[in-house]
């Protein structure tokens, strides 16, 4: 899995119902993507790449509850919100995208990963912390968008053909409303500590905001993973991930001086 460095090269979301993304630390290479990447489609100029874990992700999230279920309603309700929460993600990629185009910032690709989505920046951020923040921030503000129109919507299927596309379309606002609260949580690479990294770099210094926000991370990642516990693999590969990204952000970082 790529990294990114210092946080601001890339930016994503995790998911844990299928949010944040696909950040790091450490360096990452500035090519394309691997070769179990596929190029999609290009939109202004971006290309999307999907990773095959992507699809396993989904699998392993839609499959038990919906496609599995022997039921055509709950088959066809699947899909519609498969389909929005890949749309979903992708909007929220692209609201970090336009957000640094802003700032004359470009984005080389993004992609749909294992554990969500990342978009690669073309070279590290200003020092701004406005800037950050509004490049941090407008993916879980495209998810708090989303959460608002597809919960209008849902209340507008009012027919009996309707209704099956109102629950997926309601399923669809619960999740975006999630992922939002997920991004903003205090930890390496969700949008929330990246955002957090910034303000605190300027009293701090950058060593002892990592140190700050990795040490949240630690213990979000160990929050995460008993609330996945027993039955939920999923999110405890999410709490892993939380974790890994976080000790290694505690490690690099050096001691508190």
């Amino acid at each position: 899995m790529k990294r990114c460095r210092g946080g601001n090269d890339c930016l994503g979301i995790l998911l844990s119902v299928a949010p944040q993304t696909m950040l790091g630390t450490d360096d990452l290479s500035r090519g394309a993507p691997m070769n179990s990447h596929i190029e999609l489609f290009r939109i202004a100029g971006i290309p999307v790449y999907l990773d095959l874990m992507f699809i396993l992700l989904l699998l392993l999230v839609f499959a038990p509850g919906y496609f599995a279920s022997g039921s055509t309603e709950m088959m066809s309700i699947g899909i519609v919100v498969l389909v929005g929460l890949v749309i979903s993600i992708l909007l929220h990629e692209f609201g970090h995208a336009f957000a640094a185009r802003l700032f004359g910032i470009g984005v080389r690709h993004i992609e749909l990963t294992g554990l969500g989505g990342l978009a690669q920046f073309e070279r590290s951020l200003p020092p701004s912390v406005f800037i950050k923040s509004v490049i941090f921030l407008a993916g879980p503000a495209v998810n708090v968008a989303l959460w608002f129109i597809f919960g209008w919507l849902s209340t507008t299927m009012t027919t009996p053909g309707g209704q099956l596309i109102g629950v997926a379309l309601a399923t669809l606002s619960g999740y975006n409303l999630y992922l939002a609260i997920f991004n903003m949580l205090p930890a390496f690479p969700l949008d929330g500590g990246q955002t957090l990294n910034a303000w605190l770099d300027w009293p701090l210094g950058p060593q002892r905001s990592i140190m700050v926000v990795a040490a949240l991370g630690i213990l979000v990642a160990i929050w995460v993973a008993y609330t996945s516990l027993p039955a939920s693999f999923f999110g405890l590969l999410l709490a892993f991930f939380l974790f890994q990204n976080n000790w290694m952000a505690w490690q690099n970082s050096g001691r508190w001086k």
